[in-house]
């Protein structure tokens, strides 16, 4: 039974995040844009520069040439983008386990 819950809490985190990352009013896609935004204006002056765009852009290609080739494959690309649903379907049961203590903890308050 507790696995089943514990499933069931991992899979409705994991719609949550998809819906709010892919809302109809573009919310989701917005913020998205916006951290990358941050992370790309690295003097932090609310602009981007060209010589900002491509330290992050080819910081962004070193990450994805896993065998430092100088070229990026497909199965590269596929296997980063893997490695990124990875982290987040663990960080997903991170907080469905938050939520489960801290609902078991709040359970305990009330009953004592």
């Amino acid at each position: 039974m507790k696995k089943i819950l514990t499933i069931l809490i991992s899979f409705g985190f994991t719609a949550m995040a998809s819906l709010s990352a892919h809302d109809h009013d573009s919310r989701g896609r917005n913020a998205m844009a916006g951290d990358h935004f941050k992370k790309m204006d690295t003097n932090g002056d609310n602009k981007v520069s060209k010589e900002e765009w491509q330290k992050f852009h080819d910081g962004f290609f070193t990450e994805l040439d896993k065998d430092a080739d100088g070229s990026v494959t497909l199965d590269e690309m596929r296997s980063s983008r893997m490695e990124k649903r990875e982290e987040k379907k663990e960080e997903m049961n991170e907080k469905a386990k938050e939520a489960k203590s801290k609902k078991n903890d709040k359970k305990k308050k009330l009953s004592e």
